[in-house]
């Protein structure tokens, strides 16, 4: 599981980072020389997507999500336990239904034969890797689920 965990996010942190050269190399390539990597906006978009995709998947089973937790830190045991069920729940049926999407967006693009402009790099190989990517998100949730419905671990730790 944690070398499961370890992959995802050395991916997106590796892809991040590549969209930090692309997009750094751009930069002094067109401000500097006049000039511009072929594709290179394409490929950072795609860059960018995929990074975003996979570092929802490392969020979600490391519960770095954006809370609002005042009333959950006030409140019992029962109640925390209710928001943690509900909380993960949708989390996963949201991911479920993304990951659906994306994927019927990857063959609607491949199908189209969508292709950029420069080098003709096919489109779908971007939305391929992005959708993997939410897909993993969805293994991420089913098993962050899984955990604290099932096995009935706490979601977030009690502070001491």
């Amino acid at each position: 599981m944690n070398r499961f965990v370890t992959i995802v996010e050395r991916t997106a942190g590796y892809f991040i980072g590549l969209l930090a050269v692309i997009t750094f190399s751009e930069a002094i390539l067109r401000y500097v020389f006049g000039s511009h990597i072929p594709d290179g906006f394409v490929v950072g978009q795609m860059m960018q997507g995929i990074a975003i995709c996979w570092g929802i998947a490392t969020a979600t089973y490391a519960d770095r999500h954006i809370t609002v937790d005042i009333v959950y830190e006030f409140s019992g045991d029962r109640v925390r336990r209710l928001f943690d069920l509900v909380a993960h729940t949708i989390d996963l049926l949201f991911l479920a239904l993304f990951g659906f999407a994306i994927t019927v967006k990857v063959f609607d693009i491949l199908q189209a034969g969508e292709i950029s402009t420069d080098l003709s790099i096919p489109l779908w190989t971007g939305y391929l890797l992005a959708a993997i990517g939410i897909v993993a998100a969805v293994v991420m949730a089913g098993i962050r689920w899984w955990q604290v419905v099932i096995l009935r671990r706490s979601a977030v730790p009690r502070h001491v």
